[in-house]
């Protein structure tokens, strides 16, 4: 494995919150998360400064050759919001994800290449690889006290309202910690297994970057990847070769390689993102309360919450006539740290997740060489992405109509903390679709097995892609379950391909 990041906790590839800290104080968790994720493509900022005196250098050209997220070709009006965030460590955005992992609806299955009864097989072994559950904060006194409102709410609707499948589980022997899946649960015993000689089987290097990869016809002779801090190159031979570097680097290590098919980047999809969070009623907060207790109504001085209460989690499910994923819970994101202004107890995050429309138009390109030779790169010396994403006036229907959901049932449960009103979130968090599989070889990168295509009728021998790029679909809910059963299946075929062992049998050993 190769890691252009580092390995920034003691086991490779674990999930950052599982630190106490982080677990006692959710807020000093979302530093993590703005710390870790790097602008890939931002307008530039102007380089004029009226007041600058003297011989300064002023920029006089529109096009720069920093090597910096700051990209002269980008249009602010098509960028993806978040400037196409990405996290380059050991783990990757592992390391800091909410872990929910709700099973997509048929409807977030239009496109998928695999037979659906196939496809739900494999989400339940990616629930299995990723250690998912619902009931791990079933005894929660809020969590309760929340998903019984919406079921008495939504009762006449017809609404499900339930628990948020996440991938954790309660720690042992102290379950007032929850341990958050990362990529060390998915590596599980891997990582220190040993060959007929005792050697260690898996190796990683981290801060190292994969340049390209080298071609020889439909085959991929080796990996060209270079050592950051020795800053020395060298080629790595293998059997078979996996591009999981997410939404835009996985293309764009595609592009380097002149892999360089029509659909790569392109069918970039996002979801529509509302937020907001609100204080708990009073009237909910006092059925809590002992009714054989002196401290009743007005005259209650102290939360009826224990201070370990683990928060709320729940979702109310994507369905065709409420085409969005929600969560109602508490947890860090980059935004939303409610601070220590207000009991934590009392605050509940809504955010809902909507669909946009899958869009050949949308999509990720790349530098190449201009005239005098010359690519514009990003901070890691590789071709520079820029953006090119609009939503279709249907996504802009959808979208307000989910935010008015997102207000009603808001307005059930609480009122609004003034420093979280109801907003839309910008693009970027849930990015899909770049190297998208598929069926049809004119619109796919990869087929149904996740091997790269090398042609119109060819696939390369040994050249496969994993990731939520992979995801050919628009999806509503969290795509990270998705697109492991899609890895799954095609670390099946990479398996048969090289002569091993099935991942489906390795799976259930």
């Amino acid at each position: 494995m190769v890691e252009v990041g580092a390995q920034e906790s003691a086991v490779v590839g674990a999930n950052l919150k599982n630190a106490i800290k982080y677990q006692k104080d959710l807020d000093a968790f979302c530093h993590i998360i703005r710390a870790a994720i790097q602008p890939t493509s931002l307008p530039p900022l102007g380089g004029h400064l009226p007041t600058l005196q003297g011989d300064a250098w002023i920029q006089r050209e529109s096009r720069s050759s920093i090597n910096s997220p700051y990209n002269p070709d980008q249009d602010p009006t098509t960028n993806l919001d978040a400037g196409g965030g990405v996290t380059r460590t050991v783990g990757g955005m592992a390391t800091h994800w909410t872990c929910a992992c709700p099973e997509p609806h048929d409807e977030e299955l239009e496109m998928c290449p695999i037979e659906r009864s196939a496809m739900r097989d494999l989400l339940q072994h990616a629930k299995t690889l990723l250690n998912v559950h619902e009931d791990q904060f079933e005894h929660s006194i809020r969590h309760q006290l929340v998903k019984k409102t919406l079921l008495d709410a939504f009762a006449s609707q017809g609404r499900i309202v339930k628990s948020l499948p996440l991938a954790g589980e309660r720690s042992n022997p102290n379950d007032e910690y929850i341990t958050w899946s990362g990529v060390d649960t998915v590596l599980g015993s891997f990582i220190s297994a040993k060959d007929e000689r005792g050697k260690d089987r898996f190796k990683l290097l981290t801060e190292c970057l994969v340049v390209k990869f080298v071609l020889e016809g439909d085959k991929v002779d080796g990996a060209l990847v270079r050592d950051l801090r020795a800053g020395q190159e060298h080629l790595i031979k293998a059997k078979a070769y996996v591009a999981a570097c997410g939404v835009i680097c996985t293309p764009q290590l595609l592009w380097n390689s002149n892999i360089r098919h029509k659909a790569l980047g392109h069918y970039l999809t996002d979801q529509s993102h509302t937020f907001c969070q609100i204080v708990l009623r009073r009237t909910l907060i006092d059925k809590l309360r002992d009714p054989n207790s002196s401290e009743q109504g007005d005259s209650a001085s102290t939360l009826p919450i224990p201070l370990n209460d683990p928060d709320p989690q729940i979702t109310i499910p994507y369905s065709t006539e409420y085409p969005y994923h929600t969560q109602l819970h508490r947890d860090a994101f980059s935004y939303g740290d409610v601070g220590p202004q207000i009991d934590h107890r009392v605050v509940l995050d809504l955010r809902f997740f909507g669909r946009v429309d899958v869009r050949e138009s949308n999509f990720v390109s790349f530098s190449d060489k201009d005239r005098s030779g010359r690519t514009n790169t990003d901070v890691y010396g590789m071709p520079q992405a820029t953006f090119h994403f609009r939503r279709s006036n249907d996504d802009e229907q959808r979208a307000q109509k989910m935010m008015k959901d997102m207000c009603d049932t808001a307005n059930i449960l609480g009122s609004y903390l003034p420093t979280a009103l109801p907003a839309f979130i910008p693009h970027g968090i849930h990015a899909t679709g770049t190297t998208r599989v598929g069926n049809d070889p004119h619109t796919s990168v990869a087929d149904k097995n996740s091997r790269v295509r090398a042609g119109e009728n060819t696939l390369f021998e040994n050249l496969w892609v994993g990731g939520c790029n992979c995801v050919p679909d628009s999806t509503a809910c969290n795509p990270t379950l998705t697109a492991v059963a899609y890895a799954i299946q095609g670390a099946n075929d990479l398996n048969q391909v090289i002569g091993g062992e099935t991942f489906l049998k390795l799976l259930k050993m």
